[in-house]
């Protein structure tokens, strides 16, 4: 262990199997238990049923738990506190919602959060969001799997110390000795006896059945076991790359002069100009809520522009990152002028286009009504425009960090999305829509790509719809009802347990 309190990156990589501790060995085996628990609770109803719930959350909490109590470091920093909260939240939230696409984006969110926490435990620099964030993410992403071999070669050293364990594995080994002859003879006996052979046969009807799906679990669960021990094994290591090495790194790959760089963007600017000035009647029509002439529809209208705004801004993303990562800096190691002009037009255009799409993304939302589609890409595009500011800010002020104002940014913006319950925000608006006399129909049908969130919001369309469409939004419901009864514990969520109880439609 060094003066700043961690051990030294060689620790454990010079390590053979007789170095293992006592604690090491035995986490190694709580590992393997952790990665057949995420075979139970979260894989296995994902490759059979699709579906995710409260097996998930817990199995994240048990992960939360057995990586950070293995930690040699046990204080509670701000930040360790802070990723501590949100990875409780999005994983109560994958239990919480019923929305199939949020509750993957919240395992995803809560797994980052778990990797990163294991390289914030290796050492100090990390513990706050660094302007090489994206480094760091991929480097507490792939660092345990140079490790992965930590975990079986500690359960083999703990066999190779216990009596029981080396008994264990001289049983394992015979057994392993005996099969061939086990085998050879059981097909004898099979040929000379009829009645034997329908013994053995019906046996290994239900042992291949056995067999494949022990072979399953291991191929998925024993390298989640050895990569969790693995996050484990080297939040105890120092990394060994500074803020200066990443600087070197990055140096490297800026090989294009700064002034070609900045006038590649100058054409894409111009065309940008021409554009949005040739159609700038056509854009800025969704300003004054009004449709233009050669339009037939607001839904042509919408969709047409709206999309290739989208490609543009994502375009315009991708030239600010390659001109600014590849583009040569002064001798200083200051940005040149003409590149942060350059990439500041380049931001101005985008986000006014932004603001374009989303007003008339607005204008349809108020003509139609919400659809998960229009609530998903609304979100998008402001997260791209708070994100495109953030890169205008960099470019003026050097000592702006951008990975911390991205990540902050995007973890307020995604709270947002998971703990807004979308699903049951977007009937309730098109159902008070309707009730106001601002849309023309009550849209039954929306609720049959809507999850089981949205059920409670059914309750308000009650006599207010025909006969017809209140049975046919009953037939909906009871067989989202239906379908939240089939699940088990493991995929149930609290939307769908108590959604029964908002139903008082009745066919």
């Amino acid at each position: 262990m060094n003066e700043a309190g961690y051990y030294p990156y060689e620790a454990h990589v010079l390590k053979n199997d007789c170095e293992y501790s006592k604690r090491e060995r035995l986490y190694a085996f709580g590992a393997v238990v952790m990665g057949f628990l995420f075979i139970k609770l979260t894989a296995a109803p994902i490759i059979t049923a699709s579906r995710m719930g409260l097996g998930t959350t817990v199995f994240l909490l048990l992960a939360l738990i057995f990586t950070q109590s293995f930690e040699e470091r046990k204080k509670i920093t701000p930040s360790k506190a802070l990723r501590n909260i949100l990875y409780v939240l999005f994983s109560a939230n994958i239990f919480l919602s019923a929305n199939l696409l949020i509750r993957w984006l919240c395992l995803i969110f809560a797994l980052l959060i778990l990797v990163y926490g294991s390289l914030a435990a290796s050492d100090r620099k990390f513990e706050g969001i660094r302007r090489f964030f994206p480094i760091d993410i991929a480097a507490a992403i792939f660092r345990p799997l140079s490790d992965m071999s930590a975990c079986p070669s500690a359960i083999r050293s703990a066999a190779e110390k216990n009596k029981a364990g080396k008994a264990i594995k001289n049983v394992v080994l015979g057994l392993a000795i005996a099969l061939p002859s086990t085998i050879a003879a059981g097909v004898l006996l099979m040929s000379a006896d009829s009645g034997f052979a329908s013994i053995l046969n019906s046996l290994a009807d239900g042992g291949v059945q056995t067999l494949v799906i022990i072979a399953l679990q291991a191929f998925i669960g024993l390298p989640v076991g050895f990569y969790i021990f693995a996050l484990c094994h080297v939040s105890g290591e120092s990394v060994d790359y500074s803020d200066e090495d990443c600087c070197a790194k990055i140096a490297s790959m800026r090989f294009v002069p700064s002034g070609a760089a900045a006038f590649s963007a100058v054409p894409l600017c111009v065309l940008y100009v021409i554009f949005f000035f040739s159609q700038i009647s056509y854009f800025l029509s969704s300003f004054a809520s009004r449709l233009p002439a050669e339009m037939g529809s607001y839904s042509e209208y919408a969709r047409r522009g709206f999309f290739e705004l989208c490609l543009v801004s994502l375009i315009n993303l991708a030239v600010i990152i390659a001109i600014n990562l590849f583009a040569k800096y002064n001798e200083d190691g200051s940005r040149p002028v003409f590149l942060k002009i350059m990439s500041c037009i380049l931001c101005i255009f985008t986000v006014l286009l932004i603001v374009t799409a989303v007003s008339k993304m607005a204008m349809y939302i108020n003509v139609y009504g919400l659809t998960r589609l229009r609530c998903y890409t609304t979100w998008f595009m402001l997260l791209l425009g708070v994100l495109f500011v953030g890169i205008m800010i960099s470019m003026l002020s050097p000592k702006f960090n951008l990975s911390k104002f991205a990540v902050t940014s995007f973890t307020i913006m995604f709270s947002i999305l998971s703990f807004s319950n979308a699903d049951r925000l977007i009937a309730e608006y098109n159902i008070s829509r309707y009730l106001n006399g601002t849309l023309p129909a009550a849209d039954i049908t929306m609720f049959r790509e809507l999850s089981a969130d949205a059920v409670p919001a059914a309750e308000k369309l009650r006599g207010r719809i025909s006969p017809e469409e209140e049975l046919e939004l009953v037939k909906i419901i009871s067989k989202k009802l239906e379908t939240a009864k089939e699940a088990d514990m493991r995929t149930a969520t609290l939307s769908e347990m108590t959604a029964e109880k908002y139903v008082h439609l009745k066919l």
